[in-house]
C-alpha cells in the first residue's frame, strides 16, 4: 500500500475517533435529558445543557490531532510491514494515540536485559519482585504485624 493511501485512511480512523467522542458526549447528553424529562433526577434539577457534555472547539480539535496521529502511525505501521490492507490502516488511525503512547512507553530488549537505568516515576526492582519473591508491598505489611 502507498504511502499516500495509508496517510487518507489513517487519518480517517483518526477521524473518526475524533466522531465517537463526541458522539459518546452527545449519547451522554442525550440520556442525561432523558433522566429529566422522566423526573428521576429530582424536582429541582436543572435541565441538562449540551455544551456540558459536547465542547465544539475542544472536540474539533480533538478530531483534528486525533487525525494526525492517525495518519502517522498507519504511515509508521504500513510502511515497517506491521499492517497490510485499508482496514488494518484504518483502525491503526483510529487507536493511534494509544499505539504511540505504548510504542513511547516501550523498552528496548537491550535495556530489559542489561538493566539500563529507569526514568523517574517508572517501575523499579523494589515494585516488580522476581517470581516467586513478595513484593516489597507483602514485605512492608509483614513488617509491620
Amino acid at each position: 500500500m502507498d504511502v499516500g493511501t495509508l496517510i487518507l485512511l489513517g487519518a480517517s480512523g483518526g477521524l473518526l475517533r475524533g466522531l465517537l467522542d463526541a458522539y459518546a458526549g452527545f449519547s451522554q447528553w442525550h440520556a442525561a435529558r432523558r433522566e429529566h424529562r422522566q423526573g428521576t433526577a429530582g424536582p429541582d434539577a436543572e435541565v441538562p445543557v449540551f455544551q456540558d457534555y459536547v465542547d465544539p472547539v475542544a472536540d474539533s480539535v480533538a478530531a483534528v490531532v486525533h487525525s494526525a496521529l492517525g495518519a502517522g502511525a498507519a504511515v509508521l505501521f504500513g510502511t515497517t510491514g506491521q499492517i497490510s490492507g485499508a482496514y488494518a490502516a484504518l483502525v491503526v488511525g483510529m487507536s493511534a494515540p494509544l499505539l504511540l503512547t505504548q510504542l513511547g512507553q516501550a523498552q528496548s530488549v537491550s535495556d530489559a536485559v542489561l538493566g539500563a537505568a529507569q526514568s523517574p516515576g517508572s517501575r523499579t526492582a523494589e515494585t516488580l519482585p522476581l517470581p516467586g519473591q513478595p513484593s516489597a508491598a507483602d514485605r512492608r505489611i509483614e513488617e509491620a504485624s
